[in-house]
Formats: C-alpha cells, structure tokens, sequence
C-alpha cells in the first residue's frame, strides 16, 4: 500500500480512501470515540462532514469530551469552547438537517443546554422589560447596547447572540430542532432563560451580564470528569492537588489517588477483546500508517509490559524498571497493579505538569514518572549502592505511588521535578 504519511498525502486523500471501500466506512463506526476523533482532527473538522455523519451519539460524546474543552496552559483548568461547539453545529448541518436534528436529540441536554446559553443570551421578555423600566442610564446604555444586538424572539423569549458569528449556525440548528422537537428546544430554553436570570440577579442588571464573560458550567464539567474518570483521566485540579500534596510529603494514601481507583471501571484494566474483523485491522493499520493512530513507541517500561530483556532496551530508570521486569516474574498480580499505578502517575504528569511549558506528552510525562520513581526507591534504598534484590523487595511492598511522592518531595525543584531525578 502507498504510504498515507501526514507528511507527504493530503488528509483528503486519507479520507477519499476510508469512503471508497464500504468496509472501512463500516469499521468507522466501531473506533473508538477518541480515535475517531484523531481522525477528524487529522482530515480537519470543516472537511469530516461524512465521518461526523457517520459517527454514532456515544462516539460524538466522546469526542466532544477531548474536542470541547481546552486549558489556557499546561496544568491550568480545562474550560468549555463554544466557539468550537457552533463549528460542530455547521458541520453537522452540512452532514444534513436530519442528522443534526439527530443529534441534539440523542446528546446530553445539559451539554447542549451549556453550549446555547453560552453562544446566546436567552431572556424572558418580562424580564427584559423590567431591566428597561427604569429610564435611567443604565437602561438607556442597555437599549442602546440591545439595539446594536443580533437578535430573534421565540415565544416569550428573546435571544441575543453573544458571538455574532456563531449566529446564523445556532439559530438555524435551533429553528431546525422546533420543527420535529419543540418541547426539547423549550426546555434547552427555559434552562438556558433560568441561568441568565439568576445570573442577573447576581451580577446586579443584565448590562453587567452583556459585557461579562462568566463561565455557568459546573455540572457539565462535572459528567465530563465522570466520565473521564471512569477511563483513567484525571482532572488538571486534582492532578494539581495530589503534586502539591507530594511536593509539602504529606502522609498517604490521599484522597485523591483512592479515589482515581476507586472510580476506575473494570473495562479500564486492559479486558481480554476478541479479534478484531478484518476491515477493522485494515482501517488500524492505514491510521497508523497515516500517523492518526502513533505506532506502538519505545517507552522506557514498554520491554516490561511486553516481556523483553531489560538489557535489550535503553532504561531511564535503571532500578526501578529493573525491578519491575523481577516483579513481573515474581508476581504476575501484583506487577499489574504496580503498571496501573504508573499509568495513574503518568495521567496526573499529564494533567497538572508541565514540559517546557506545555502540556506534556504520554511518553515525556512517562519518563518523568520513571525517573522520579528510581529517585524515591534510591532514597528509600539508601542511594546509588541499593541492589536489585532490595529494589525488587521494596516493589514487593512499597506501591509506585508512594515511590513517586517521596522522589517528587526530594527533587531540586519540587513543583517541576528535574529531568535528571535518579540518574
């Protein structure tokens, strides 16, 4: 097969490829939500109309779950984009009015709810018309302010853009919604209508609320951590927390680790699958080969997952990783719970860390973790002197968490652990 190399072939082409041969349209629908959204964001939103039609309710959740939310640096809080949600709702209504109908049926209303309330201002025209019965100045900068709005009425509702040129795209998917679902889109409304009027309230006058930018998103935060939580995501506060807990050495096990795994679903521990079809390992490889799916890398603990030599391959982590290829042989068990461990450390680097001040990728925040669990086991240990046979000992009884804390504690600069712990 001709390389699809993001370097050298257009993402059209890639897309052109997966639409020709039914097969792999058909194993579109079976990726997983966040593959298929490495996907589209390899072929480019504006362009994946098909896939995006292709895509099922739960697959667009997940997506949307990666695609919606973004920080505005490495470590900070995650915060939802609406201006990316109003792409969405073009693309889809490209894909057909059906499937946009479709689908602001089958999402979350909390979600959706979210999302129009933060691309328009809905008010009851009561209230509108209390905020201008006073006459003063403010009243009058708030009609001159409302008078330059892009603006409809729909029932006892009056709608206000807040981003103009997200309008047309979200007055179109609501008009298209009232059509078949008008109770939906009344209640998506009156939710939308009851933030705004307590937010009002709060903001003493809704002049105030038009010129703020607050965010209302809590308890769709809230799922979203839910459901992340439940594939081994932590949340950039909690990954923060636990770093600064282990930065001051306070005593464990905290709260926020027994909670990560108290969350993490059972589908999570890596559960036997049965073989893929056929198109389906077509469609793998060709993301691979297209560089949508990364090829398996050489992470510095992948010759312990996959029962290779330590010798045979370069380690950032001498004895640590050392003793997790003895754990492995000694206790099977136990060395896949000390792997999960590793994967959760990895998350929080991930999260609330930072490499040269961005966000980490899996295999930085991978070798952050090692380093810093060989430092926490030498420092346990006794220093460069320790053996295997004591590191595999502490393994034995010491979880990789606890490793990670104390070498994390100990490291020159304790909020962004040196690259060179444990050398």
């Amino acid at each position: 097969m001709k390389s699809l190399s993001r370097h050298d072939v257009p993402s059209t082409q890639l897309l052109t490829h997966i639409l020709e041969r039914p097969g792999l349209v058909e194993a579109v629908r079976e990726l997983p939500g966040a593959v298929l959204g490495k996907l589209i964001d390899r072929i480019g939103l504006e362009d994946a109309g098909e896939l995006v039609a292709l895509a099922s309710t739960a697959q667009l959740e997940r997506i949307f779950d990666d695609d919606l939310w973004r920080a505005d640096a490495a470590g900070a809080d995650e915060t939802f984009r609406p201006e990316r949600f109003a792409l969405w709702l073009r693309v889809m209504q490209e894909a057909g009015e059906e499937v946009l109908v479709q689908r602001l049926c089958e999402l979350p209303q909390d979600l959706v709810a979210l999302a129009v309330h933060r691309l328009v201002l809905v008010l009851d025209m009561d209230v509108l018309e209390e905020q201008l019965s006073p006459g003063d100045d403010e009243a009058l900068e708030l009609e001159r302010a409302l008078e330059w709005s892009v603006s409809e009425e729909w029932e006892e509702f009056r709608l206000l853009a807040r981003d103009p040129d997200a309008w047309d795209d979200v007055w179109g998917a609501l008009l298209a919604l009232d059509r078949d679902h008008h109770d939906r889109l009344r209640a998506i409304l009156e939710a939308c209508c009851a933030m705004c009027t307590e937010y009002i309230s709060g903001q003493g006058g809704l002049f105030q609320v038009l010129t703020a930018d607050e965010m209302l998103d809590s308890d769709v935060a809230a799922a979203r951590d839910d459901r992340r939580s439940a594939e081994g995501f932590i949340s950039p506060a909690d990954a923060r927390a636990f770093l600064e807990l282990a930065r001051r050495g306070d005593v464990e096990p905290d709260a926020i680790t027994r909670s990560y795994f108290r969350n993490l679903e059972p589908k999570t521990m890596a559960p036997a699958r049965a073989e893929p079809r056929k198109h389906t390992r077509d469609l793998a490889a060709l993301l691979k080969e297209a560089e949508v799916i990364a090829p398996r890398a050489a992470l510095p603990l992948a010759a312990l997952t996959d029962g290779l030599a330590p010798q045979e391959t370069h380690l950032v982590a001498p004895l640590f990783e050392r003793a997790m290829g003895d754990l492995r042989e000694r206790d099977p068990e136990l060395f896949a719970a000390r792997v999960r461990e590793v994967g959760y450390l990895v998350n929080v680097w991930i999260a609330g860390g930072a490499h040269e001040g961005r966000r980490p990728r899996p295999a930085e925040a991978l070798e952050m973790v090692l380093r810093t669990c060989e430092a926490g086991m030498r420092a346990r240990l006794g220093g460069q002197s320790a053996t295997g046979e004591q590191a595999l000992t502490l393994l034995l009884e010491t979880a990789a968490v606890t490793l990670f804390r104390r070498g994390f504690r100990d490291s020159r600069h304790p909020s962004r652990p040196s690259a060179h712990a444990g050398k």
